[in-house]
């Protein structure tokens, strides 16, 4: 088990990267309730990480709540037909016309 330790750090250090497509993006950082909530921004993309484990109360909300952390790190409003991904990871499209989000 000793020897897996290191592997398994490396393993779990990759958790909080983006998706390759993401590679050189704005990072921001924030948190929403008891979630640590990580925003990858490039243009107008975003890849929302939800970092920890979710407890089986908070899931109805944390699909919101990781809406709401692009929104406030970004100033920006999501595209509602373009989100998609589920409550660990969601991708999305800005919307930057309309008035600051945060």
């Amino acid at each position: 088990m000793f020897r897996l330790a290191p592997a398994l750090c490396l393993i779990l250090a990759a958790c909080d990267s983006p998706s390759p497509m993401m590679q050189g993006a704005t990072h921001h950082e924030t948190e929403i309730g008891d979630y640590r909530i990580t925003v990858w921004q490039q243009a107008e993309q975003v890849e929302i990480i939800r970092h920890g484990m979710a407890r089986r109360a908070d899931q109805p909300q944390l699909r919101a709540m990781m809406v709401q952390a692009a929104q406030q790190t970004t100033g920006c409003h999501l595209r509602p037909d373009s989100i998609e991904g589920d409550t660990g990871v969601l991708r999305a499209r800005l919307d930057c016309s309309q008035p600051d989000a945060a």
